[in-house]
């Protein structure tokens, strides 16, 4: 596992042992960096269920601002915090040891808000609905912001929850990237 693009390209990144955490395959996170690369630079991102960090790293080296990286797992922050020291980023993150819904409860009551917004709990989860349900309300995302979900491709997910909407799906292999965009709808408008 490496950092692909930017200031901290070809770092190597470590994730904890076990399996508690699958990190994203390196050509998972370029699909996504493909996709937003031209709106990361200056955005604050969120990075739910962070794992090694590589999602939150990989878009700090590319240019975004503000970047939260959530994780509950002990070994995970450690990882974290090792990955962010070994490329020597001392400044523009946050890391919180919280889960993913009691995370967004507290950046909500902060008002913080964000451009993008990684999700990647473990494929047996079942946060799933409630994360994408809570961020739905739309505080904690700017106008225009993305929620980037990976999942595995026998996971269906709804296609709106509540401000935010389905736009785009990408898979490889098992692996599913769904994307979902705040415009603006408020949760009781029925979306066409």
């Amino acid at each position: 596992m490496r950092v692909i693009a930017g200031t901290y390209k070809g770092r190597r990144l470590t994730a904890p042992p076990g399996l508690e955490v699958r990190p994203a395959p390196d050509r998972l996170k370029e699909a996504v960096f493909n996709v937003i690369q031209f709106r990361l630079g200056g955005s604050s991102v969120l990075d739910l269920c962070a794992g090694s960090g590589a999602m939150g790293i990989e878009a700090i080296s590319r240019g975004a601002g503000a970047t939260v990286m959530v994780e509950r797992s002990a070994p995970a922050l450690k990882s974290i915090r090792e990955n962010l020291q070994q490329c020597a980023i001392d400044r523009g993150f946050e890391v919180l040891a919280s889960d993913a819904l009691a995370a967004v409860e507290e950046l909500s009551n902060r008002s913080s808000c964000f451009d993008f917004v990684f999700f990647d709990p473990p494929y047996a989860s079942t946060i799933y609905e409630p994360v994408m349900a809570r961020l739905g309300r739309g505080d904690v995302l700017a106008e225009g912001g993305q929620v980037i979900v990976m999942h595995h491709h026998r996971r269906e997910l709804a296609s709106v929850y509540g401000v935010l909407k389905s736009f785009r799906q990408l898979r490889q292999g098992e692996n599913v990237l769904s994307f979902f965009r705040a415009d603006g709808l408020t949760p009781s408008e029925p979306v066409a």
